[in-house]
């Protein structure tokens, strides 16, 4: 039996990793990740530290493609109702990556102890495609706080700088985010934003229903909002996200 953690290298993801070590035998847990080569530069740095700290290599199943190619292949920006972003450079590989083992597995995931919805919706997704899955931080109920400060203070290994102020260390943008995570990327990471912004101004084709990522550059450039306009952090993470 193999146990495959989805190891986007987030901090959720590396304490699943962690968890799965203590009950599996090292021989028997595989370290999943399915790259999307559009994260923070910092997020393989992280990674890296944690796949060293825990003593197993990295298997990497990927496109080749990133964010940007697959929004030019198809000329269209993916977001929270398209996800096809997540498909085809997430699920995708990790199939193919299924297909190619001789025995049974389990695979796990680094969902939160509050994510019941999230845990129910990919358990019964799997469970049609007959895949085992678990998620032991969800299982134990460990709260993020209680993980970041164990990677910090106990495994001594920095967390990923986009967790300064993003809640994720995915793609930089998100477009599966909401509104929230556009204006923190606009903010912390405007080179991004704006790469983002000239596609759809180019394509003509938006992100969000009721206003374009020009309008929420102009909305942060203005320096008018509320920190409470920026908490919506999040849409619909990758399927191995944290």
């Amino acid at each position: 039996m193999k146990h495959i953690v989805m190891f986007s290298g987030g901090a959720s993801s590396s304490y699943t990793a962690y968890l799965v070590l203590q009950e599996q035998k090292k021989e028997d847990v595989i370290l999943l990740h399915t790259p999307t080569y559009s994260e923070h530069k910092d997020a393989d740095r992280f990674r890296h530290k944690v796949a060293n700290f825990l003593g197993l290599p990295i298997t990497v199943v990927g496109d080749g493609r990133d964010i940007w190619d697959l929004i030019e292949d198809n000329n269209c920006l993916p977001s929270f109702h398209i996800p096809f972003c997540t498909t085809e450079l997430k699920i995708k590989q990790s199939r193919k990556f299924f297909k190619m083992l001789s025995e049974d597995f389990i695979v796990y995931f680094g969902y939160g102890s509050d994510e019941w919805n999230r845990v129910q919706k990919q358990k019964i997704r799997f469970e049609a495609e007959g895949i085992k899955s678990r998620y032991p931080i969800f299982e134990k109920k460990i709260s993020n706080d209680e993980i970041k400060n164990i990677i910090r203070n106990e495994w001594k290994i920095c967390l990923p700088e986009t967790y300064k102020y993003l809640k994720h260390n995915n793609c930089i943008p998100c477009f599966k985010g909401g509104k929230g995570h556009f204006r923190k990327v606009a903010k912390y990471y405007p080179e991004k934003f704006k790469r983002a912004m000239e596609i759809e101004e180019k394509i003509g084709h938006t992100v969000f229903k009721d206003c374009t990522l020009k309008d929420i550059w102009d909305e942060v450039q203005a320096g008018k909002l509320q920190e409470s306009m920026f908490d919506d952090d999040f849409g619909i993470p990758c399927m191995c996200a944290d």
